[in-house]
């Protein structure tokens, strides 16, 4: 199982590779479920993001997630997330600024860097219909999502023309997003085999569409009640933001 692993991740490395020029970071979360009745599951996540290589944290979050199964082939769920974010807020020089126009700096290099970190709460509720196919399983989930930042003071940013730091203070005022998350997946069972391959498409809307995000990997069982999923996700944004290009990395038990 571990030759199929490697296998899977080294596949992975040309895509890696291309997306150098983007963003690349990696996933890391532990999931623990429990049977409440014969209708009701419970679960608790631990996740760890990191961005631009596994050098920095991006985001460290703890969930809690209720489903119940209302049909065999349909599921509501709801859940709760807390997130502390590890923010990198990098501005750029405008075409009027005071340092483009003495020469010290051109439009569009960077001018301003403020990293610090923030505190987001999420919560959630979505409904899961899945549908079997011989060994091919096809899902599509509707979720609704809320999430709150709270008001932030900073203090202190770095420079790049200067190269140098000061006190300048900036708040971020608090802010609430809404957001309509749908994504189809499919997966399918291999007789005999641990691994089960999965891809997955998933829009983000508010209002216009957000961001799209696309995965593609394999869940494997290692024992009865644990699998380790690894798959590769690609984001695009549409506000222009970078893409980003993910190994997640997934280990999931069953009580």
């Amino acid at each position: 199982m571990k030759k199929w692993i490697f296998v899977c991740i080294s596949a992975l490395m040309p895509q890696i590779s291309h997306a150098q020029k983007d963003n690349f970071g990696t996933l890391l979360s532990v999931e623990g479920t429990t049977k409440v009745n014969n209708h009701m599951n419970a679960g608790l996540t631990l996740e760890a993001r990191t961005r631009d290589g596994i050098g920095d944290v991006e985001r460290l979050s703890a969930g809690l997630d209720i489903d119940y199964k209302i049909l065999p082939w349909l599921k509501a769920s709801a859940g709760y997330t807390f997130m502390g974010d590890h923010n990198l807020r990098i501005s750029h020089y405008k075409e009027n600024d005071r340092d483009v126009l003495k020469g010290l700096a051109n439009v569009g290099d960077r001018k301003n860097r403020r990293i610090y970190w923030g505190v987001r709460h999420r919560t959630h509720l979505s409904l899961t219909a899945s549908w079997k196919i011989n060994h091919l399983k096809l899902s599509l989930r509707e979720q609704w999502q809320y999430t709150y930042r709270r008001k932030q003071i900073v203090e202190g940013r770095y420079n790049y023309c200067y190269d140098k730091s000061d006190n300048a203070i900036h708040i971020y005022p608090s802010k609430s997003t809404n957001v309509l998350r749908s994504r189809f997946s499919a997966e399918y069972k291999i007789r005999h085999f641990a691994g089960t391959p999965h891809i997955s498409t998933e829009l983000y809307n508010g209002w216009q569409l957000r961001k799209i995000r696309c995965a593609a990997g394999m869940e494997w069982k290692l024992k009865k009640g644990q699998t380790l999923d690894t798959y590769y996700r690609f984001q695009h944004r549409r506000n222009g933001k970078a893409d980003t290009h993910t190994i997640c990395l997934e280990y999931k038990l069953k009580f």
